[in-house]
């Protein structure tokens, strides 16, 4: 498989997602990561996955705002 463009800047936002200060498993984190590194087969699934990406950023930015020191 040769890295495109798109999986790069996909592999650079999935590795600045940090975990929980308080939580070092954090589940929302990892969700996130998982979600950021979906290949997409299509264009309809880039868009899907778009979305997905920014629901669960919302759910990660709270948890992180809550679980800070």
């Amino acid at each position: 498989m040769i890295p495109t463009a798109l999986t790069k800047i996909r592999w650079l936002r999935m590795i600045e997602v940090k975990n929980c200060i308080k939580n070092h498993n954090c589940k929302c984190a990892e969700h996130l990561r998982r979600i950021i590194l979906k290949i997409p087969i299509n264009d309809k699934d880039e868009s899907l996955i778009e979305l997905q990406i920014q629901a669960k950023e919302r759910i990660y930015n709270k948890c992180f705002d809550r679980n800070k020191l």
